[in-house]
């Protein structure tokens, strides 16, 4: 969530444990965090059949217990991966890359990678560069397509053992509770840096991924003002419904207030029945959301699938349609995540529209006269 590194470009942090400890030290900032760690990122080119590649290192801190027990807070998820390899990834030459990586170059669990990487040390032409060769020894989902297409993670000793940065980082990485604390968080780390903290960058991931984050949020704009606009279709259906319905029976209202109905009654009669439109609109439109929201890739790739069966049987061949193409919206899945607040809040506020639809019809039937509606019909 929070990056800090060296604001020299290519420069190495050989102080990353005065920041961590010096960051510990603030107890306001400790209650933002929810884990802090030194890490190395760099690039490197990854050799396939005699052609290179640019591909992203990240370098992390592992525990050989945490890797045995599946507890990686800070880790990526490792979906497949072999016993014997993950306890050499501590300080062997053994990599953990993305499932898609896999998927796309071929790989299994156990084949070998060439990569070339800066060794350290300038020289007068340039960066030193070296091989290395590592073994596969799992593969990682995030679900950000991105990142599981171009990441290789490296436990953080073996890093600085082949990069010659003993006892260095690149950067350090503030992970928070809650993302709205961005801005907090880092002007709480820029104070308590130790020495100059303009030899410092923070950046956050609203820095790094701005545009992506902001494509996000328009598309929930985007989706709030479509279910907003559904609403208000559904409010102005129960209107007219509850309309024709005090036309229908504007004899027998008035058959009834002759009789010595009360106004409140007749309001409340009818009112209750755009009440209940709406609790039964309301439940009904709820549960087929929320069943479809956690079947939504089910139900995508059953439209998939009829929408191709369709164009084949319509004009023979065509090219496969993909609703959710991963190489444009970043996701292998869509996540879902279900708001109680949000659901109980739509459904709140369609069943107070409910009644304001059916309150106004409600009280003209309320209002008319009996003998004048008996005599007119």
């Amino acid at each position: 969530h929070i990056t800090l590194s060296r604001s020299l470009a290519g420069a190495s942090l050989n102080n990353y444990s005065e920041i961590l400890t010096a960051t510990e030290k603030e107890p306001n900032l400790e209650q933002l965090l929810r884990s802090s760690f030194p890490s190395i990122s760099i690039n490197a080119l990854l050799e396939i059949q005699n052609r290179f590649e640019g591909k992203a290192i990240r370098a992390l801190p592992v525990h050989p217990e945490d890797l045995k027990t599946g507890e990686l807070r800070d880790f990526p998820r490792i979906v497949h991966y072999n016993q014997d390899l993950l306890d050499r990834f501590d300080g062997g030459n053994v990599v953990i890359v993305g499932r898609e990586m896999a998927r796309y170059y071929h790989w299994d669990v156990g084949d070998q990678i060439r990569l070339f990487m800066p060794q350290g040390g300038s020289l007068t032409k340039g960066m030193q560069v070296q091989q290395q060769v590592f073994t596969i020894g799992g593969f990682f989902r995030t679900g950000y397509y991105e990142f599981d297409l171009n990441l290789i993670f490296l436990s953080l000793n073996t890093a600085q053992r082949v990069l010659g940065l003993r006892n260095q980082s690149t950067e350090v990485i503030f992970q928070l509770k809650d993302l709205a604390d961005l801005d907090l968080a880092r002007k709480m780390i820029r104070d308590s840096l130790p020495g100059n903290q303009y030899l410092y960058s923070i950046r956050t991931i609203r820095d790094e991924k701005g545009n992506f984050l902001a494509a996000l949020q328009l598309e929930k704009t985007l989706m709030v003002m479509i279910l907003g606009l559904l609403i208000l279709a559904g409010v102005a259906g129960i209107w007219v419904t509850s309309y024709l319905l005090v036309r229908s029976k504007s004899r027998s209202i008035g058959m009834l207030r002759s009789m010595g109905l009360p106004t409140g009654s007749v309001l409340i009669i009818f009112t209750a029945h755009s009440l209940l439109i709406g609790l039964l609109a309301t439940a009904v439109g709820g549960a087929t959301g929320i069943f479809m929201a956690n079947h939504l890739e089910t139900v995508i790739q059953l439209v998939e699938d009829m929408i191709n069966s369709a164009c084949v049987w319509w004009s023979g061949s065509c090219a496969p349609v993909h609703l959710i193409p991963r190489n444009i919206y970043y996701f292998d899945h869509l996540p879902v995540n279900a708001d109680l607040n949000i659901i109980f809040g739509v459904a709140l506020t369609t069943m107070i529209l409910s009644g304001f639809a059916g309150f106004f019809p409600a009280r003209q039937a309320a209002l008319q006269d009996p003998v004048q509606t008996i005599r007119n019909d």
